[in-house]
């Protein structure tokens, strides 16, 4: 009797504990995708202000925005320089992306910049201006995203009130977004879409899907939620909104996490049927093993969930995190550094090469970071697509810090201008702005947004350079 009491209690902790290890597993694997879905709205986010900002780059001459070709009291000399000028400035733009459409669109159907023949083409008999005027009214703005514009399901259009008579429109492939919904070996099974208000598919990683619905399944299983996850018995669905509306929803099954854990539950099985003597203390044994097994499963989900599973360097909301708790509590004696980098013309390498070659190019350059960024002064991250982060904690002085950043960065562009790739005989090169925080700076986002813009600066002098404020206030 005493060896089948022993034997039944072994069975019943045996259940118990896989049961317990299935739902930590579970829960753990859905922080991971949560993580995943978060990063890639981040890519998204990222590329949708690329295009939103090249846009309102055209209201810098007051010239500009006040124009009217219809005007007939406009001198035509003047009418010709002014559209003149705004065309180089809409192709000087146009550099910074691959845009297959971007134009004012006047009240008169005149145009300034270039479309595509598609668009060309579902216009040829149609008045442009009142369309997009109508999508901005129904839309009760002065800007709109739109996805399906006459049928047409291969191009994005973002659309912009320039002024009472004019509007700006930008489009791009649906397909340019591929480089920013890059999914991990880990998670190869799972199933990741854009998707509007309507829920039209906008992208996905299955390119056939791209126009249709979502799932009705899909739809009924998130419900209201917009921003969060549900779980059903087999099925986990993400989603997450991007900043203009549009949503990323990611549906995967628990099947390539429960095939570990089932055979570790058919382990412990084994070993109940196979021991009867001291089979207690054999089951004890086991499981500890078993707990010992998940919380290593969990360690290594969790670590997954805090870095970008491409790169390994901190996901974006990790990095920020971790340079705002620094910010918020600066030690005196300290100077505090930010740099954003941005590698050159990275679509090109994936367009030329391929997207293998240009995940390659990520993960080396990953490396070189870390390689040359190695101290506990210094946070390094990727906060998406092509840019990354580096973030300086160092106890010397604001000239010694701007001499040291400056070295490691020439450094790492002689070790990229050097490297030799698999996927071919690539030239890479990158921009970066890099910035001093001020006592007061306590929050990253500022800090961020100056070193941006010279970044910027630094993209539109040339490439391939770095340009910091103790550069410029040097120079002056």
């Amino acid at each position: 009797m005493s060896t089948v009491f022993f034997l039944l209690l072994s069975l019943f902790l045996t259940v118990i504990l896989n049961w317990q290890s299935d739902v930590l597993l579970k829960k753990t694997a859905s922080q991971l995708i949560a993580a995943h879905n978060q990063q890639l709205e981040m890519n998204m986010n990222s590329y949708l202000t690329k295009v939103e900002k090249a846009a309102s780059l055209l209201y810098s001459e007051e010239e500009y925005y006040s124009f009217d070709p219809g005007d007939e009291n406009l001198d035509p000399y003047e009418k010709q320089e002014i559209t003149s000028d705004m065309t180089d400035r809409i192709n000087d733009l146009g550099i910074l992306d691959n845009y297959t459409d971007f134009s004012v669109v006047y009240y008169n159907d005149d145009r300034i910049g270039w479309l595509s023949k598609v668009t060309r083409a579902m216009y040829s008999d149609k008045q442009m201006y009142e369309d997009f005027d109508s999508i901005l009214k129904n839309g009760n703005g002065d800007r709109a995203w739109v996805f399906g514009l006459n049928g047409n399901t291969d191009h994005l259009y973002y659309l912009k009130r320039y002024n009472s008579k004019a509007i700006i429109m930008v489009s791009f492939y649906s397909l340019e977004l591929k480089q920013y919904f890059v999914i991990p070996e880990e998670l190869n099974g799972m199933d990741v879409a854009l998707v509007d208000n309507e829920n039209h598919i906008l992208y996905a990683n299955d390119e056939d899907r791209i126009g249709e619905q979502l799932p009705a399944e899909t739809v009924n299983t998130l419900g209201d939620v917009t921003n969060g996850s549900v779980t059903t018995k087999d099925l986990l669905v993400t989603s997450n909104t991007c900043e203009n509306g549009w949503r990323i929803v990611c549906t995967m099954s628990y099947d390539f996490i429960a095939r570990e854990n089932a055979s570790a539950s058919r382990d412990s099985l084994g070993y109940v049927l196979a021991m009867v003597i001291l089979i207690l203390w054999l089951e004890l044994r086991q499981a500890k093993a078993m707990n010992l097994s998940a919380a290593g499963i969990v360690e290594t989900l969790q670590d997954r969930a805090e870095h970008d599973l491409m790169t390994g360097l901190y996901n974006k909301t990790e990095f920020e995190q971790a340079a705002d708790e620094k910010l918020s509590h600066q030690k005196k004696g300290f100077v505090y550094s930010y740099t954003i980098i941005d590698l050159d013309r990275f679509k090109q390498i994936n367009d030329t090469y391929g997207h293998s070659a240009g995940d390659e190019v990520l993960i080396e350059f990953a490396g070189l970071i870390r390689e040359n960024f190695s101290e506990n002064s210094f946070i390094t991250g990727r906060l998406g697509g092509d840019e990354f982060g580096i973030f300086a904690e160092l106890e010397e002085s604001e000239a010694e810090v701007h001499q040291k950043m400056e070295q490691r960065l020439q450094n790492m562009r002689k070790e990229l201008s050097e490297k030799k790739f698999r996927s071919g005989d690539m030239k890479v090169s990158f921009s970066s702005g890099t910035v001093t925080a001020e006592a007061e700076d306590t929050s990253f986002q500022k800090l961020n947004e100056r070193a941006d813009v010279l970044l910027y600066h630094g993209k539109r002098s040339g490439r391939g350079r770095d340009e910091s404020e103790a550069a410029d206030e040097k120079a002056e």
